[in-house]
């Protein structure tokens, strides 16, 4: 394989979005990734949860791309939408600077910087919104086997309101993702 060879891989991952002020979100799906050189472009289709309400579901895909500067600082563009009993929404999140750092044979530290503009249309109101946000997460991966790993880390929302510490602003995230 060349330095030019596009390598190709799909995997299974399930994580879970724990807010602070008691709110959650569930997503299990497949993933799809092609990589050549510093680019990459994945689509990914799941299906997601918030247990507060007995029909809380929803249906979740992503288009994503990413370039990585460096080995360890890249950049990434996230298009999701989803479309669930209740309302559906597209939210774009660009990341300008993300960061990976491996601290052993197999662990890695990470952050993100990012912004995210959301239209949301409510099925009951028939009402459209937009919003704009910018958060930060950080975390660690830890490889389990040479398919398996696991992440844990914190998110913060809404920095743009920076002195808004409230419990909804942050949540503690685990995911497990298997490679094929």
């Amino acid at each position: 394989m060349g330095d030019n060879a596009v390598q190709s891989s799909t995997g299974v991952s399930v994580s879970s979005y724990q807010n602070l002020d008691g709110s959650n979100f569930t997503l299990a799906g497949i993933d799809y990734k092609e990589k050549a050189d510093n680019l990459s472009a994945g689509l990914f289709f799941g299906a997601g949860t918030t247990f507060a309400k007995k029909d809380a579901f929803g249906i979740v895909a992503d288009v994503k791309a990413s370039h990585n500067y460096t080995g360890v600082l890249n950049q990434n563009l996230r298009l999701r939408g989803k479309m669930g009993t209740d309302n559906t929404s597209l939210q774009v999140r660009y990341s300008p600077l993300s960061v990976d750092v491996p601290v052993g044979e197999n662990t890695s530290i990470y952050g993100n910087l990012h912004y995210c503009g959301q239209l949301n249309k409510n099925y009951a109101t028939k009402s459209t919104t937009w919003k704009n946000s910018c958060g930060a997460f950080a975390g660690v991966t830890q490889k389990i086997d040479k398919n398996t790993s696991v992440s844990l880390e914190v998110q913060r929302y809404n920095l743009q309101n920076i002195k808004d510490n409230s419990s909804a602003n942050w949540s503690i995230n685990a995911s497990i993702s298997y490679k094929f």
